[in-house]
C-alpha cells in the first residue's frame, strides 16, 4: 500500500501538490481490503473515503465507529462520505492489525491505470522548435508572424485579464517584461521597470516595436512587422504610416511609387530592407 500513509494525512502527497492520477482507485482498493480484514478481526472501526475541500491533500482515509456506518455497503465506504454526525476516530488495535496484514498483500498490483495520448500532441510537436538564448517568441497574429522580445512593445488585439482580474482593453499597449517559449506566455507591464500586470498568450498581441538593441544587431530581412516605407536614401516616409500586414504594405508601396515617382523600400520591424524598390525583388 504505497500511498496509504499519504492518504492518512492532509499533508500527504506533498501537501496535496502531487496527488497521483487514479488516487481514488487506489484508495477504494485499500478501504475494501482493510475493512474486510478488520471485520473478520472484530475491529470496532472502519475506514472510509473522504475528499477534503480547500488546500492541502484532498484524498483522505478516515476511521469511524462501525455503528456510525450502519446501513452503508462496503462500496459506499469507498466514496467520499459526509459523516458530520459521527466522530472521526483513530484505528483500534484490531484495525492496526488489519492494516499491517494488508501491507503484505501487494494491493497496488490490482490497480490498472490507462494512459492515453492527448489529441493535442500532434499539433504540439508540429509547432515545437529548439530555443536559444535571445530567440524571440514567435506567434502568428491575424495571419502575420510576430517576433516578441523582452523590452519590446506590443498592442492587444483581443481583451486580456490582468493579474488582479481587471480587463485590459483591445488596442492598449504594453512593455514585454519576459517571454516563455514552452508554454508560450508573455508578461506585460505598463512601462519599463514596472511590475507585471498581466500574463497572456502571444496570439493576443501585435508587436509594435522590436527593442532597439535587437534591431541594431539584426540582419533579418524577412517580412516581420511592423512595416514602414522609406526612400533609397533611408529616409522614412512617415506620411504613409506604419503597417502590420504584408499584403497591405505592398499595396501602399506601389501607391507611394506612383505618387512620388521614385523607388520606395519596405522596412521590416528590425529596420532592415525587405524590398529595395517597387520591383518586388528581394534584397541580397
Amino acid at each position: 500500500m504505497r500511498y496509504w500513509d499519504d492518504m492518512r494525512s492532509k499533508y500527504g502527497f506533498n501537501d496535496g501538490g502531487a496527488v497521483l492520477d487514479g488516487a481514488e482507485v487506489y484508495r477504494a482498493v485499500y478501504i475494501r481490503s482493510v475493512n474486510k480484514l478488520a471485520e473478520q478481526l472484530h475491529s470496532s472501526v472502519r475506514a472510509t473515503a473522504y475528499d477534503r475541500a480547500g488546500v492541502h491533500n484532498w484524498c483522505l482515509i478516515l476511521f469511524y465507529n462501525v455503528h456510525d456506518l450502519t446501513g452503508l455497503s462496503p462500496d459506499e465506504l469507498t466514496t467520499s462520505l459526509d459523516l458530520s454526525a459521527g466522530e472521526v476516530l483513530e484505528a483500534d488495535e484490531m484495525m492496526d492489525e488489519a492494516i499491517r496484514q494488508a501491507y503484505l498483500l501487494d494491493l497496488d498490483s490490482f490497480v490498472e491505470i490507462s494512459v492515453d495520448l492527448s489529441d493535442d500532441f500532434s499539433d504540439f510537436v508540429a509547432a515545437l522548435y529548439p530555443v536559444n538564448e535571445g530567440d524571440p517568441l514567435v506567434a502568428v497574429v491575424n495571419g502575420q508572424p510576430q517576433h516578441i522580445y523582452p523590452n519590446g512593445r506590443v498592442r492587444l488585439v483581443r481583451e486580456a485579464k490582468a493579474i488582479g482580474g481587471t480587463v485590459l482593453a483591445v488596442g492598449s499597449e504594453y512593455v514585454v517584461t519576459w517571454i516563455d517559449h514552452h508554454p508560450s506566455l508573455v508578461g506585460l507591464a505598463v512601462q519599463p521597470g514596472d511590475p507585471i500586470i498581466a500574463i497572456t498568450s502571444p496570439d493576443a498581441l501585435m508587436v509594435v516595436e522590436i527593442p532597439a538593441e535587437i534591431r541594431a544587431a539584426s540582419e533579418n530581412r524577412y517580412p516581420i512587422p511592423p512595416f514602414r516605407l522609406c526612400d533609397v536614401n533611408g529616409e522614412f516616409l512617415i506620411e504613409y504610416g506604419e503597417f502590420f500586414a504584408w499584403d497591405i504594405v505592398q499595396t501602399v508601396m506601389e501607391r507611394a511609387v506612383r505618387e512620388l515617382g521614385k523607388p520606395v523600400q519596405i522596412i521590416n520591424g528590425y529596420d532592415n530592407t525587405i524590398t529595395p524598390t517597387n520591383s518586388g525583388e528581394e534584397s541580397e
